[in-house]
Formats: structure tokens, C-alpha cells, sequence
């Protein structure tokens, strides 16, 4: 990883943190959606989630179900999202 590239991951990093979201990797397995964290532990995820995956420009909220069901075009088994980074925290309950 260069420096500036970095320098970038660490302030969403710190934006993340302070918008209460856990920053990872997006894991989909067996039919699961899972948050990889830097240290290797996994959180499974539901649809009590806010999800947000980022393109390597900014972050897009995707649904749980978006995560599970939205495949690549030219490969119909490959989860979309998967291997992306993202961040999550609990919806706010009403």
C-alpha cells in the first residue's frame, strides 16, 4: 500500500469511528453475510445492519438482502459486494 493511499485508509478509519460504524471487509459465505475485521474476527451480519460498502471513491448503502442476492454480471456465482471494504453499525431502533 503506498503512503497516500494510507494515509486516505486511515482517515475513513477515523471517520468511521466517529460516526459509530466498524470498518472491515465484506465477507459472503454460504448463503451469510459477515464483517471481517483487521484482526480476523468475523461479525454476522443481519438485517439489524446498516451496510455500506465502499467503490474507492465513497461509501454506498446497500441493504442486507443487496449483500447476499446482488451478483457479478459476467460471473452469476460471484457475490458482488464481496471482498469489498466496508463498514457497518446497528440501526437505530425506534
Amino acid at each position: 500500500m503506498i503512503l497516500s493511499d494510507h494515509i486516505k485508509y486511515t482517515t475513513r478509519k477515523i471517520d468511521a469511528f466517529l460516526e459509530q460504524y466498524t470498518i472491515g471487509t465484506l465477507i459472503i459465505e454460504n448463503g451469510q453475510a459477515f464483517l471481517q475485521l483487521e484482526i480476523g474476527e468475523l461479525i454476522k451480519l443481519n438485517d439489524s445492519f446498516l451496510i455500506e460498502v465502499y467503490d474507492g471513491s465513497q461509501y454506498h448503502r446497500i441493504s442486507y438482502e443487496q449483500a447476499l442476492n446482488t451478483f457479478c454480471a459476467d460471473m452469476p456465482d460471484c457475490p458482488l459486494f464481496a471482498g469489498l471494504e466496508a463498514r457497518i453499525k446497528r440501526k437505530a431502533v425506534a
